[in-house]
């Protein structure tokens, strides 16, 4: 059975133990885009920029989901959503 890990209050690093290795981790962050992200793109692209401007939500990490992963096995441990 697997331990239970609760859900990060934060979009920064924290420590944890990996349900699927065992090990206690520190996990590692990576922006994925998430419902902000798509919600502005769709916005700024209804508001006329439509020439490559609506993609800018997609290069501003503040708007964008983080994924936790574990650096040893690289499975992904949870997701913290801005939205």
């Amino acid at each position: 059975m697997y331990p239970t890990v609760s859900t990060p209050c934060s979009s920064g690093p924290m420590q944890t133990l990996c349900p699927y290795c065992g090990n206690y981790v520190v996990t590692v962050i990576s922006p994925v885009p998430g419902m902000l992200t798509w919600l502005l793109c769709t916005l700024l692209f209804f508001f006329g920029c439509f020439l490559g401007c609506c993609l800018l939500p997609f290069c501003v990490q503040s708007v964008m989901d983080v994924q936790h992963s574990c650096p040893v096995c690289h499975h992904t441990l949870f997701h913290h959503r801005c939205l």
